[in-house]
């Protein structure tokens, strides 16, 4: 441990750190003004610990980097200091089955390489520049034993970053496009390169995907990541909307949902842009409209697995369904990585996977 001018080597097991206004303390011991770092053995899992994520379960996790102990706000903030390419070993592993063939895999550590390079530019000055969850940021589990294999298989893509305007592009991807992509602008309105004045709008246009069915038919993933139907009881959608509302202020206000339609729809993604509620609150009834990336995520990102609708109506049967027809999953911007696991097998290298699905940048290796 280096912290407070001094260098103390602790012994192995828990280690219990204390938050204080101002710096921070191993419990029993003195308090540290200021950061610390943990130092262990490059390259080796020195540190567990538990993470607790955005939503979802505490994932426990090993890291080999240094960790920085950071105070914020009579709080503390553990942040691990690793190399790019060892952080982006594990985003793939993650984010894609590392069994996959290995142009996937190298596709896939392209983009991540592309979206870290481009928030470490945006957060160069901040504590850190990388959110552990995918919730925030990319998926990222720390060390494992099993990562030798995609390490080796992104390697020959080591530096590569997609580009656009002088700066690297905050590369989005999802799981499967359903045949056609959807635009930056709309999944990310008003986010910029990292000058914060550059607009990343035309780097990931919407482009045809003809390689997305066939990659979910390959992996026996049709039903999920291909043609869709979900069929989510009309109670569930009104708790959802609901706790939805209470997370944060200035969110309208649901009573019981009776009817749901759709609002928007973008005639070149094919994609609803909102959605028309109707619910009744305090014995009326009322409407309100709702951006349908809102209201899947509010309602369930999984069981709604895309905003691509081709059928949307209300089943009468008790107590009332929400019946949804549709294609794709995840919000269907950038690279489909079912798409990329098709065109890996057909050959495809890993650059041109890449360059099919940000058609307004382009590749350079930048060390």
């Amino acid at each position: 441990l280096e912290g407070g001018g001094s260098t103390v080597n602790l012994p192995a097991g828990r280690i219990t750190i204390e938050g204080l206004a101002g710096g921070w303390r191993l419990a029993g011991g003195a308090t540290v003004l200021g950061e610390g770092i943990l130092r262990g053995t490059p390259g080796r899992p020195i540190f567990a610990l538990d993470a607790i994520p955005v939503f979802g379960k505490t994932v426990a996790v090993k890291l080999a980097g240094d960790l920085l102990i950071h105070p914020h706000q009579g709080q503390i903030e553990i942040i691990e200091r690793v190399g790019m390419e060892e952080y982006i070993a594990s985003v793939v592993a993650a984010e894609m089955n590392p069994k996959w063939p290995e142009r996937a895999l190298a596709a896939q550590a392209i983009v991540a390489r592309s979206y870290a390079a481009s928030r470490w530019m945006e957060r160069n000055d901040q504590a850190w520049q990388l959110h552990w969850h995918f919730g925030v940021d990319m998926a990222y589990h720390g060390w494992r034993s099993d990562h030798d294999a995609v390490i080796r298989a992104i390697a020959p893509t080591r530096g590569e970053v997609l580009m656009f305007r002088g700066f690297p592009v905050l590369a989005l991807f999802h799981a499967s496009s359903g045949g056609r992509t959807e635009a930056f602008s709309r999944i990310k309105p008003g986010v910029f390169a990292a000058d914060g004045r550059t607009s990343m709008a035309d780097a990931m246009p919407i482009v045809e995907d003809p390689a997305a069915l066939p990659g979910a038919a390959g992996l026996n993933l049709s039903a999920s990541h291909g043609e869709w139907k979900a069929d989510i009881p009309l109670p569930e959608v009104t708790k959802a909307l609901q706790d939805w509302s209470a997370k944060a202020r200035g969110r309208p206000t649901f009573g019981v949902v009776e009817g749901i339609s759709i609002g928007e729809r973008y005639a070149d993604s094919g994609r609803v842009g909102t959605v028309s509620i109707r619910h009744r609150l305090d014995g009326q009834a009322r409407f309100l409209t709702m951006a349908a990336t809102d209201f899947r995520m509010a309602v369930s990102p999984v069981r709604i697995r895309s905003t691509w609708w081709d059928r949307c109506v209300i089943a009468a049967k008790a107590p009332g369904y929400l019946v949804l027809q549709g294609r794709g999953f995840g919000h269907g911007c950038g690279l489909s990585q079912v798409s990329a696991w098709h065109l890996a097998r057909q050959g495809v290298s890993p650059e041109d996977i890449v360059a099919r699905f940000y058609a307004g940048a382009r590749i350079e290796r930048k060390y």
